[in-house]
């Protein structure tokens, strides 16, 4: 669990004023405020143990391009580069089970994260040969987006409305570098 926290703040998260016009954009959150706004529930990897079993280690499963890209394939979410909404439904109930809060939390920011996903690949630095992995990054980059975006939009009866919390939350929403850097938009 911690590290879908860890992938939500790993940018610059910003505290901020209650006011959007008085956000400011230059101040840094401190992880451990932040990491309980969103009560996020368990990924079930263990759905796709059977297909994807050779990239999650004992234990708990880690965050690896590969898992990802397993799962997406497997459930057909993502054909020829682009989400299939019907099987992606399919996956993210088959992950979060009954929870259609987090399910309709988590389609929608993965909706809204193809623009973010391709500056993502854009902007990524090349591995090293020693690191270069087979398996490619994108469906791991629209799970590191749909987490920031679910952040933001995480259900209320999830949210931990403390005033540091809606604080984060402001600043992602209005500052353009969070924005960018989230998975959010205008919206």
């Amino acid at each position: 669990m911690a590290w879908n926290i860890a992938l939500l703040i790993c940018c610059s998260v910003v505290l901020v004023r209650s006011n959007p016009t008085d956000v400011d954009c230059t101040r840094r959150q401190d992880f451990n405020t932040v990491k309980d706004c969103c009560a996020y529930p368990t990924f079930r990897f263990e759905q796709f143990k059977k297909e994807c079993g050779k990239y999650m280690p004992v234990g708990a499963p880690r965050i690896s391009p590969c898992l990802y890209e397993c799962i997406f394939n497997t459930t057909n979410s993502m054909v020829d580069g682009a989400i299939d909404p019907d099987n992606l439904q399919l996956m993210l109930e088959k992950l979060f089970g009954s929870n259609p809060d987090f399910i309709d939390a988590y389609f929608n920011g993965i909706m809204s994260c193809t623009e973010t996903v391709q500056d993502m690949i854009s902007n990524r630095r090349p591995r090293s040969k020693n690191k270069t992995s087979q398996c490619s990054p994108t469906a791991l980059f629209y799970g590191v987006c749909a987490q920031k975006y679910v952040f933001n939009h995480c259900p209320s009866s999830s949210w931990s409305s403390t005033e540091l919390c809606n604080l984060a939350r402001l600043q992602n929403m209005n500052c353009t570098s969070a924005r960018s850097s989230r998975g959010t938009s205008s919206q």
